[in-house]
């Protein structure tokens, strides 16, 4: 869920399965004043999973600051496969409904409809018919390169570094220090949030090579040597940095 913080007047938008809902509980925690994306703007779809160019003009004025996080796309892949089967095994008429529902901007729809139980078929179908799936979803939510609609894009794997960083741009870093005991032991605890009998996936190298030769635009973006500690995309005035 996308989450806007009237007194800052910024928006936290959550691209899935990139650490959202671990950052939107650390903020919950360190007691920073928070509505949720769709009680600002009700009239929005989806509501969940907020993209940032379907906005309408009058809501999109409300904000000045948005941060968000993307994730490799090597633990993405492992990621997306993993919470769709845990989704079908868990909650299979919302599944259901979640594949037809085209109006769904924010559905993972090609991952979800190219589900397979085994994940070395999904993938191989997935790098085959969707190659670059994981750049082009990204893009929708933050924007091209040098195009981007944030201010401050993290990373998964830098989650608490990320957190921080943000809070202490808007002001909040002593609120989060404060509450830091508590927000640390949220990491260990959200992994059992829902408990599934899905398996842990371990990519073999051939799998590695494979999506880097059609992830590259979006790992070379954000996880290249030249761009690994890039973070602040846009100035608070909203002009873009580069």
């Amino acid at each position: 869920m996308s989450y806007y913080l009237p007194e800052r007047r910024a928006l936290f938008l959550h691209v899935p399965r990139t650490g959202g809902t671990w950052i939107k509980e650390a903020m919950f925690r360190a007691r920073i004043p928070m509505d949720k994306w769709k009680k600002v703007c009700p009239r929005y779809r989806p509501y969940k999973h907020t993209i940032l160019p379907h906005y309408f003009q009058d809501r999109l004025s409300q904000v000045d600051y948005i941060f968000t996080c993307v994730r490799h796309p090597f633990d993405y892949y492992v990621s997306i496969w993993r919470f769709t089967t845990r989704c079908v095994i868990n909650r299979p008429e919302e599944m259901r409904h979640r594949v037809l529902d085209v109006n769904d901007l924010a559905a993972i729809s090609e991952a979800e409809i190219r589900w397979k139980p085994n994940f070395d078929e999904w993938l191989d179908e997935m790098l085959e018919e969707e190659p670059g799936w994981v750049t082009r979803w990204f893009e929708r939510y933050v924007g091209p390169d040098r195009g981007e609609f944030c201010h401050y894009i993290g990373r998964t794997e830098t989650l608490e570094q990320d957190f921080l960083a943000v809070m202490k741009i808007l002001g909040y870093e002593d609120q989060a220090r404060s509450k830091w005991d508590e927000i640390e032991n949220i990491r260990h605890a959200r992994n059992f949030v829902l408990p599934s009998k899905v398996p842990m996936i371990y990519l073999s190298e051939q799998q590695r090579q494979q999506i880097e030769r059609v992830e590259r635009v979006t790992i070379r973006r954000f996880f290249g040597p030249e761009t690994g500690s890039k973070r602040v995309y846009r100035s608070m005035s909203g002009e873009p940095v580069h």
